[in-house]
């Protein structure tokens, strides 16, 4: 994208992404975690690690910005994962 992205709708983007993956987990939790609790902290610890380094090696401040989401929705994620 070449046109610069206005602020708020970055943050209402992000905010709306975040509260979804809150959301799916708080209303399927007992369904969800009965067996995979650890499954889930992996895949949300795997998920931080590979989009900070992904942002580490990017030029570009809007692909920064959207891996540093991704990082906190696997923040997120993972601890959800644990009791």
């Amino acid at each position: 994208m070449a046109a610069p992205t206005p602020v708020s709708s970055l943050v209402h983007s992000s905010t709306l992404v975040t509260a979804g993956v809150y959301l799916l987990f708080r209303h399927f939790r007992d369904l969800l975690f009965l067996r995979i609790q650890s499954l889930i902290v992996f895949i949300g610890v795997r998920t931080i690690l590979i989009a900070r380094v992904a942002a580490i090696n990017e030029k570009d401040i809007k692909k920064i910005v959207a891996l540093s989401t991704l990082s906190q929705l696997g923040l997120i994620v993972s601890s959800l994962g644990c009791k």
